[in-house]
């Protein structure tokens, strides 16, 4: 019986099972090969759903192992397939199995036939016989197993065999973000699905048990869940206990437990650590066994599986004792140090928190070495994985904070992740921290590197590295680039508009490719194959993923995921969208501006032109200084129906400046357009009814304000818009923006606010609603771009009093400043809302600090020997705060000041009885 469908569908490895290699004929059997919780069954499920043709489904149990049981079980399986399945004849075993695979001959070919579980049968008879049955059906075969079955693979009938093991099932980051956001609908964030993927080594039992473990709590419970992972996870010891530990061989646990210490293991590192002979047998039993022991190089070395080492290590602790355990892994360094194994040999006493010795170590780890092998954003430049992990999950804070070798790996870390402004302040950090020559010029170099991709960097020609004519090349005349790297020539044709240079280049790709530029090749290889339509394209763009982030590339990993939008497919132009969002949310604003050009590249490419996308990639761009990418957004922007000949000047003048001439043609045409259009009156009115009012109606920049102090108004030009036909609820969640006005709104806050009894289900639709018709109405004003949409949240992205008020009040405190202050501050905050939850407490904030700027005026004006503006002042004050104490005491001694004895007089009696009401004896 086939399992329900749950869990993520993993591309990649759908299209592995269906026996495609990539190019070259189908292969017939592929084996699945994993410890359990890996994901086999969930991934066979997938497969069975998508397979085109009939499918048997044989879930082995251990009574299997037994012929005749099998036999019955496999003729009941394989009866979708059979043309005459028959029935059970009550003959001997021997029998019925040879007939079995006799009518299994007449199945039809283009069928599909899958047997999980197939270690039960490990050595028996009846694996005999699915290997038998294998050879005589014409079926697509998938077989998964916890071991490497005892069938004959070689075998002439069974062609070339598909291999997939524990390594390809891990879940990579990206699935890990996936996962949760789209079946667990809990999403992590980019960083901590990092973080996790990691300490769970992309195990799926893990994962899993990890949701269940968090599952409903806040997004900072689940943050601070995952920093915490240590193994310790109860569910998880279990699991591991009881399907990996108990089947294994007498003496196999104690050799696990007491090897641990080692995070790349060998027959001599072990046999040394535990003075015996034997330790390759053991190691090459538990790789034959999938006992999460994983062998690179064909037995040379090994790794235990992250999950698994969690769970040791807190065994050894039980066996041993902490002071134990810690001198063993002080014993297991003091061997890695003497082999030369410096990095690991580092790990190893950090564990047994040995500082000192970790200290020592440090300058010998190979950390800062070595010339950088790009300077982009995102590109690796941690070194060795042993080296860039040192300090990730062992060392702690403080000791990374004070060794400047650990805070430039730190810094080239924050680079890998797009993280530039990060990056640029800890790699200063470690620059000051830095005493030895090379240490303090490698922080130097990286540190100038990473500082050439912050927004506003002045990028000279000086720079001896091929990284600084490619930044350049986004601000301006991409088409100059004289350096000859693969990556940046490749960039530069892109960013020129020469697709067919580009796309020449692309074609000389190495398809195993895993260097910088082979893997940027690849990519635009892959994103041009999407755009032509190749439906073998998103298959290729994802096995590209998976290389870049083992080649430490997430940027190039991400941009992968996003490519495929230009297949024009919705769901991957909304994963593109996604991942725009992701990277902003990451501090990766690269990342965010290159995923959301693919974006708007798709809409436009696809006939779906949509003038948010080019918007969104100037949003981006601009504060990058990346002038060529808002260029060509501009263009993009000029031809969409809608827009104007006013528009497609400005995009061309721009396009000019940034020294784009393919981006410049682009609005040249759009101007061309715009001006063979007549403007009759009759058109323009038509045009106006369908909200596609010509640019002449466009309100011109720092005309728009809205006003939420004293009363709720949107003016252009100085008029208030009339928004009495825009529905209450999108009415209100228009003033709930603009009191956040500059500041995005998460979805859950507008939800919270305004739909506070619905369901989850009905307040999103009502929000959409909402949104919806506001955009509407706003549209027929040519103002729909002000709401604008940010991941997860909302934003109105419009001059608003309030937000001018806030950044005020974070400048000087002079007096002309604060009668500015006082100035913007027009009443209390949307009287119209009253009572409102989501108002109330900004209302009394903003009310105090005004209050609070009337008050100081006052001071300031008496101190001045201007008794006369300090009681318009502190008047002020009181109007909008009666019960203000400072207020009252400056305005009583400025009347006293001026020699006003009566309204001095007049004053006391009201702060008198101002103090009454409060029950607070008068001074």
């Amino acid at each position: 019986m086939m399992r329900e469908l749950d869990g993520l569908v993993r591309g990649r490895l759908v299209v592995e099972l269906s026996g495609a290699s990539g190019s070259g004929p189908a292969r017939r059997v592929t084996v699945v090969t994993a410890p359990a919780g890996c994901g086999k069954t969930t991934l066979l499920a997938h497969h069975a759903a998508s397979f085109p043709g009939p499918v048997a489904w044989l879930r082995l149990e251990p009574g299997d192992a037994a012929l005749p049981a099998l036999a019955r079980r496999l003729r009941t399986a394989l009866a979708p397939l059979l043309p005459d399945p028959g029935e059970d004849t009550g003959a001997p075993a021997d029998e019925d199995a040879v007939a079995l695979v006799d009518a299994a001959r007449e199945i039809p070919p283009g069928s599909l036939l899958v047997v999980d579980d197939l270690h039960l049968l490990y050595g028996t008879a009846a694996e005999e016989h699915i290997e038998r049955l294998l050879s005589a059906a014409p079926v697509q075969a998938v077989l998964a197993s916890r071991r490497m079955p005892g069938i004959n693979l070689h075998r002439h009938e069974l062609g070339p065999v598909n291999l997939i093991g524990q390594d390809a099932l891990r879940f990579r980051t990206w699935e890990v973000e996936r996962l949760f956001r789209d079946v667990y609908a809990e999403p992590l964030l980019p960083e901590d699905a990092a973080v996790l993927t990691r300490r769970a080594g992309g195990w799926a039992a893990g994962l899993h048990m990890f949701h269940l473990s968090t599952s409903g709590r806040s997004q900072v419970e689940r943050r601070a869940a995952v920093r915490a992972l240590d193994g310790r996870l109860p569910q998880s010891q279990a699991y591991l206990a009881r399907t990996v530990l108990a089947d294994l061989p007498e003496g196999a646990r104690d050799f696990l437990v007491r090897t641990c210490v080692f995070t790349v293991l060998t027959a001599e590192r072990c046999d040394l650590l535990l003075g015996t002979d034997d330790a390759r047998h053991h190691l090459h039993r538990l790789a034959a066994l999938q006992a999460f022991t994983l062998s690179p190089d064909h037995g040379r070395t090994y790794r235990y599986h992250e999950a698994l080492r969690a769970h040791l290590e807190i065994e050894l602790v039980e066996d041993l004792g902490e002071q134990g355990a810690r001198e063993w892994h002080g014993r297991a360094a003091a061997l890695l140090e003497a082999e030369g194994a410096y990095a690991d040999a580092a790990q190893a006493y950090a564990r047994a928190a040995d500082w000192p010795a970790v200290r020592r170590l440090i300058p010998r780890t190979g950390l800062g070495e070595g010339p950088p092998k790009a300077g982009v954003p995102g590109s690796p430049e941690t070194g060795s994985r042993e080296a860039g992990d040192l300090w990730h999950d062992v060392l702690p804070a403080w000791l990374v904070a004070e060794e400047p070798l650990l805070l430039l790996a730190q810094g080239r870390h924050l680079f890998s992740r797009g993280r530039v402004d990060q990056a640029v302040d800890v790699l200063r950090q470690a620059e000051q921290r830095a005493r030895h020559p090379s240490t303090l010029a490698a922080c130097r170099r990286h540190r100038a590197l990473a500082a050439m991709w912050s927004p506003g960097a002045a990028v000279g020609g000086t720079h001896p590295h091929w990284t600084a004519e490619l930044r350049a090349a986004t601000q301006a005349n991409p088409g100059e680039v004289t350096c000859t790297r693969p990556v940046a020539v490749l960039a530069a044709r892109l960013l020129s508009g020469d697709v067919a240079a580009a796309r020449r280049l692309a074609a000389t790709a190495d398809p195993d490719a895993l260097d910088l530029d082979g893997l940027a090749l690849r990519l635009v290889r892959g994103a041009l194959a999407a755009a032509g339509g190749d439906p073998g394209a998103a298959a290729d763009l994802e096995r590209l993923a998976d290389d870049a982030e083992r080649a430490r590339l997430p940027w190039l990993s991400r941009m992968a995921r996003a490519a495929p939008a230009l297949g024009g497919a919705e769901p991957d132009r909304k994963e593109a969208r996604r991942i725009a969002e992701e990277c902003e949310r990451d501090l990766d604003p690269w990342g965010a501006l290159l995923a959301a050009s693919v974006w708007c590249l798709a809409d436009l490419l696809w006939g779906r032109p949509d003038q948010e996308g080019a918007d969104e990639v100037v949003r981006l761009a601009l504060p990058l200084g990346a002038g060529v990418f808002a260029a060509w957004a501009r263009a993009v922007r000029a031809v969409l129906p809608g827009t104007g000949a006013e528009e497609a000047r400005k995009a061309d003048a721009r396009a000019r400046a940034a020294g784009v001439p393919a981006a410049r043609a682009l609005a040249t045409a759009a101007r061309r357009v715009h001006a063979s259009r007549p403007p009759h009156v009759p058109e323009a009115a038509r045009a106006r009814v369908r909200g596609q009012a010509d640019a002449g109606d466009m309100p011109e920049e720092g005309g728009l304000v809205v006003r939420c102090f004293g009363g709720f108004a949107v003016e252009v030009g100085g008029d208030a818009l009339d928004l009495s036909a825009v529905r209450p609820k999108a009415r209100t969640v228009l003033r709930l923006l603009a009191v956040n006005a500059g500041r995005p709104v998460h979805r859950d806050v507008l939800l919270a606010a305004l739909w506070p009894e619905s369901d989850p289900a009905a307040a999103t639709r009502g929000l959409h609603v909402a949104l919806s018709a506001l955009r509407t109405s706003l549209a027929a004003h040519r103002l729909a771009r002000v709401v604008a949409r940010r991941g997860e949240a909302y934003l109105l992205d419009a001059p608003c009093d309030v937000a001018e008020f806030r950044r005020a009040l974070r400048g000087p405190r002079t007096a002309p400043a604060l009668e500015g202050l006082l100035a913007m501050y027009g009443g209390d905050l949307l009287p119209e809302d009253g009572a409102a939850e989501w108002v109330v407490h900004e209302r009394d904030v903003l009310r105090t600090q005004a209050a609070e700027c009337a008050s100081e005026l006052a001071t300031l004006r008496l101190a001045a020997g201007r008794p006369d503006a300090a009681v318009l002042a502190a008047v002020r004050c009181l109007e909008i705060d009666e019960w203000h104490d400072p207020a009252w005491r400056t305005l009583i001694a400025a009347y006293e000041r001026l020699g006003d004895v009566m309204a001095a007089a007049r004053a006391r009696r009201r702060y008198s009885a101002m103090l009454d009401d409060l029950e607070v004896p008068a001074l």
